[in-house]
């Protein structure tokens, strides 16, 4: 939901506390358009060049249900690796205010470590030419339906979600019928704060209520122990409750999804682990 801007403050407060009034029945999150708009600009404001790894880059489309369309890239390794990558998939989910351009050298280095094909596409809204207003039930039907194309043909398929993209991860492992698809949360909060006037989920959308008997048992959760989301009760009950379903936990050196060049020397190995399915 948005609400008109105006130039009146007794209505745009109207509007925020209707943005903040909805149950925990509502299908999205109702988000205002103040915060919805920072990310995004945030987004627009990363500028990143091409990536240092040499894995083959292409510019992607992916037309949406609703024909919108989405900017994307693919990172191939080189092609005589190319018979794996063809049976598997990794897609890359970035945070609230990242972009998918932003994720290059991660995207990179994952598709030559992990010799997976890796996708990652910019969110509706979030592309500079955009117009279309971002929702979290829209974004998530979007990767839902960028999946089910993925997986045409039998394809295998691990999810990322970094951050407000761990949420969609999940929801992904949640709301798919193929059994085989797996996802990986790095720095994702276990529960979506609620913050006055601004934000608030249905609890459904928390990865810890998410996290059910058939999900914990392909699911990845990863933190740094310096970032502030892993430090709550939750994101602690979360971490057991996916011991304790067969999945896998990683806590980790460092703050919030750090994808610097030294960050990533620490997560790409994890992301790695993951995606070959190996033993602890």
């Amino acid at each position: 939901m948005a609400c008109k801007r105006g130039g009146h403050a007794p209505l745009i407060a109207v509007c925020l506390m209707m943005l903040c009034g909805s149950t925990e029945a509502a299908d999205d999150c109702s988000v205002a358009d103040v915060l919805v708009n920072s990310w995004v600009r945030m987004a627009r404001n990363h500028s990143s060049g091409l990536p240092t790894t040499k894995a083959t880059r292409r510019e992607l489309e992916f037309k949406t249900n609703d024909q919108v369309a989405l900017k994307g890239y693919s990172y191939s390794p080189p092609s005589q690796e190319s018979e794996t990558a063809a049976k598997h998939f990794i897609l890359l989910l970035q945070g609230s205010a990242s972009s998918a351009a932003q994720l290059a050298e991660t995207a990179s280095g994952l598709a030559l470590a992990a010799k997976r094909e890796v996708f990652v596409y910019e969110y509706r809204g979030y592309a500079s030419e955009s117009t279309v207003h971002p929702t979290a039930a829209a974004i998530q039907r979007d990767i839902d339906a960028i999946i089910d194309s993925l997986s045409e043909r039998g394809r295998r398929g691990v999810v990322i979600g970094l951050s407000m993209g761990g949420i969609f991860a999940i929801q992904s492992l949640k709301r798919s019928k193929r059994a085989d698809l797996r996802a990986l949360v790095d720095s994702a909060p276990a529960q979506v704060p609620t913050i006055p006037f601004l934000l608030r989920c249905p609890r459904w959308m928390n990865p810890l209520d998410a996290a059910t008997a058939d999900v914990v048992q392909r699911l990845g959760v990863l933190y740094g122990a310096d970032d502030g989301w892993s430090k709550g009760p939750a994101a602690k009950e979360l971490m057991e409750k996916v011991k304790a379903g067969g999945g896998r936990v990683w806590m980790i050196e460092g703050g919030h999804v750090d994808l610097s060049l030294s960050g990533l020397a620490v997560r790409l190995p994890i992301y790695v682990d993951f995606v070959q399915e190996r033993s602890p």
